[in-house]
């Protein structure tokens, strides 16, 4: 289904949810009728990409129309519903998170000393034409990190929030699309090297700690 431009995957995790319930309550009383399709909201909407989420959308819908509980759902608002331009496909990692780039299970190869110095420099030296002047200005690199050199520390100067939403989450709307276009520059900066996770700390607690 699209709206204006832009494809309805479902509805957002609060509404998708009282939905549920009413759905749930509905096949209740009447004989014979399964339950609804479960809902991909809470950890199942962290776990999943939009194609999966629009699938099960999709099922609810066709559940609903089944068994004569389609006005229950009745006409969603623009605010309740949750759109994208263009559907992820991506397999989600088990950590989750907004984080982490596709999954793909692959063994990463380990980034040496070397390799991590050199990255962490080009980072620095060019952060805000890599990243823009918006982020350029409120963030700066700081450490590449972890088992294999694979995590970005990135220190935050500023109370605000990203325009993805907030330093530790996506927000459930396309402008989750900017971190990915964030993480995607970073990547394209230190290639062949590559980051897997970017971790936000705010300067404040880093000069404390």
């Amino acid at each position: 289904m699209l709206r204006g431009a832009k494809i309805v995957v479902c509805p957002v995790p609060t509404v998708w949810m009282e939905l549920h319930k009413r759905l749930c309550q509905a096949a209740k009383v009447s004989p014979n009728v399964p339950q609804p399709p479960t809902p991909l909201i809470l950890n199942g909407w962290v776990y999943t990409n939009d194609a999966e989420k629009k699938a099960r959308w999709d099922e609810t819908l066709q559940w609903a129309t089944q068994y004569g509980f389609r006005t229950i759902i009745g006409d969603l608002q623009d605010e309740e519903v949750y759109t994208v331009e263009e559907l992820t496909r991506y397999e989600i990692g088990p950590l989750g998170g907004p984080m982490h780039l596709p999954w793909n299970f692959a063994p990463k190869p380990l980034l040496s000393a070397d390799d991590r110095e050199r990255a962490l420099r080009i980072l620095q030296e060019n952060w805000m034409t890599i990243v823009g002047r918006e982020l350029g200005v409120t963030t700066k690199p700081i450490k590449i990190s972890g088992a294999k050199g694979r995590r970005l520390i990135v220190a935050v100067r500023t109370s605000g929030l990203p325009p993805w939403g907030s330093w530790t989450a996506l927000a459930f709307d396309d402008r989750r699309r900017s971190f990915t276009v964030f993480r995607a520059a970073i990547n394209r900066a230190i290639s062949p090297a590559e980051v897997d996770h970017i971790d936000f700390i705010q300067e404040s607690k880093r000069d404390e700690s």
